[in-house]
């Protein structure tokens, strides 16, 4: 029993820092992705209705909305970084991580206030709180590295990830439960959505109180040239010296820019989806039922993906049996759902639970004799791009789709690969990282990501405009996918890591020295 304690406490911390990413994702999924911005028209389009039509009026609405999200996502990005830095500086990862949480979770759930005419408290609460939840993305990322084992950090950040998809699923699921049925609870629409709003709140601070209370705070790493008291003025010399000295971090560098580029054609994807099956007419019903069933579907997947590349795990070569077996038949039910036009959710739901049930019945006779050896030459990397090569379908898909039910299909092929990509590309950035500042370099990680929001829309916008064909916009995000693999394939994983051990080592003698 003495022996297993340090064990149980490890798994303790790890299980309250993935706590975090269900508690977060709830804003993301609910708030941000779902019920916001809809509603966010409905309640600004009165103030735009002057001297115009209800079109014209949502269409301004629609802009300006969007116009924020650009604006947040552009703040994060700069002030990601920063505070990221200083919270190396100072040791203040977690401290900072629980703070933002706060201010954020009261900026979500304050929308509760949002009505009719509102709209620039609506807009001010939606820009702060996107600020508020995307720093403490970065801020609880960074302490990943200080909390698991290093053969351990894969199948960690997998876990968040998966924590995060059930945990903003099921809030959905709630949330959407709540605003169809709200005439028999009693309550209007509009009210059933402001009460989803504070929910949001409570659930977020509620679900970060396991990592308050378990997971410590990591040491700091000061300036090894001293400090000059200001601890901004620190994190700005830092980072003026990091951005220096990243081309010369070949391997990181390298990494930034392959995650970049792959990362266009996710974030295209996922802020495209629903205004892409808009386009081609499907309903808002099948929509946000897709959505929800992505969000299911990506929980046991991204555990799979951190499976593959763990060489402690067992089992491996069923996981990636299973992934396999996904990527070929589902694209095979499409083909069919194509060709018969008129499958009924109902049906099309039957035939995924059919299909994943004979998938788990070949993975768990066959898929350790047939596939344990290719697992074993799959490391972080090469099961990333192996997600991204099984991302690229998607968009080649989308391109020849003309049902309902392939757009469920799609959203299960989606689910089985955007967690598990997501999760190894944090655990290969955390070997390439030096772990003294992993929140400075956290910081760069969401710069890269959220700039990663711009060039595949835009992408998508311009070939629309070109070709006035939404089809041949969603075939030209396979392009940053294709990318993303080649770059990504340049990156040298274990020299990286070198590089970053030997800077950690630097910082713990010049911390001894002081």
């Amino acid at each position: 029993m003495i022996g297993s304690s340090p064990d149980k406490a490890y798994r303790r911390r790890i299980r309250a820092w993935t706590l975090y990413d269900w508690a977060n994702h709830g804003y993301v999924t609910v708030t941000a992705t779902t019920f916001f911005p809809p509603y966010f028209v409905a309640v600004a389009s009165p103030a735009f209705a002057a001297g115009a039509g209800a079109v014209q009026a949502r269409d301004t609405a629609s802009n300006v909305f969007a116009f924020a999200v650009s604006g947040a996502l552009l703040t994060v990005a700069l002030l990601a970084p920063i505070v990221g830095t200083v919270a190396d500086l100072i040791g203040s990862r977690k401290r900072l991580l629980l703070v933002t949480t706060c201010l954020g979770a009261a900026l979500a759930s304050a929308m509760v206030a949002i009505t009719t005419g509102r709209w620039v408290l609506a807009l001010a609460l939606y820009f702060a709180s996107q600020i508020a939840v995307n720093i403490a993305f970065g801020l609880n990322s960074s302490l990943l590295p200080h909390l698991a084992r290093p053969d351990d950090i894969g199948h960690s950040s997998a876990l968040g990830y998966a924590m995060g998809y059930v945990g903003g699923g099921l809030l959905l699921a709630i949330a959407t439960a709540a605003y169809l049925l709200a005439d028999k609870l009693g309550i209007s629409r509009d009210v059933a959505v402001r009460a989803t709003f504070f929910a949001v709140g409570v659930w977020w601070l509620g679900f970060a109180i396991p990592l308050a209370a378990n997971v410590p705070e990591p040491p700091a790493a000061p300036l090894a040239h001293g400090t000059t008291g200001n601890p901004i003025r620190d994190a700005l010399i830092r980072l003026r010296r990091t951005l220096r000295d990243l081309r010369g971090r070949r391997e990181l560098f390298t990494m930034l820019l392959a995650f970049w580029l792959y990362m266009e054609g996710i974030g295209a994807i996922i802020l495209l989806a629903t205004a892409y099956g808009a386009a081609l007419g499907l309903p808002t019903g099948a929509l946000i039922g897709t959505l929800l069933l992505t969000q299911f579907v990506a929980f046991p997947y991204a555990l799979a993906f951190g499976r593959i590349p763990d060489p402690t795990a067992a089992r491996r070569g069923r996981a990636l049996a299973m992934v396999l077996w996904t990527a070929v038949t589902l694209p095979a039910l499409g083909c069919f759902a194509n060709h018969h036009r008129h499958l009924g959710v109902s049906v099309t739901l039957a035939l995924v639970a059919a299909d994943q049930l004979v998938g788990l019945a070949f993975a768990r006779t066959l898929g350790d004799a047939t596939f344990e050896r290719l697992a074993a030459r799959l490391d972080s990397k090469r099961a990333i791009a192996l997600g991204l090569a099984i991302y690229t379908i998607i968009p080649i898909w989308g391109f020849f789709l003309r049902t309902q039910a392939e757009f469920f299909l799609i959203g299960v092929l989606v689910g089985t690969v955007q967690g598990g990509t997501q999760a190894l590309s944090r655990a290969v950035y955390v070997a390439l990282s030096p772990r003294a500042k992993s929140g400075e370099f956290f910081g760069l990680y969401a710069l890269s990501e959220k700039f990663a929001g711009i060039l595949g829309p835009l992408l998508y916008a311009v070939v629309g405009e070109l070709t006035h064909n939404p089809r041949a916009s969603i075939l030209s995000i396979a392009l940053f996918f294709a990318l993303g693999i080649a770059v990504l394939s340049r990156v040298d994983v274990e020299a990286g890591r070198r590089v970053a051990a030997a800077e950690d080592a630097a910082i713990a003698t010049a911390r001894i020295a002081d």
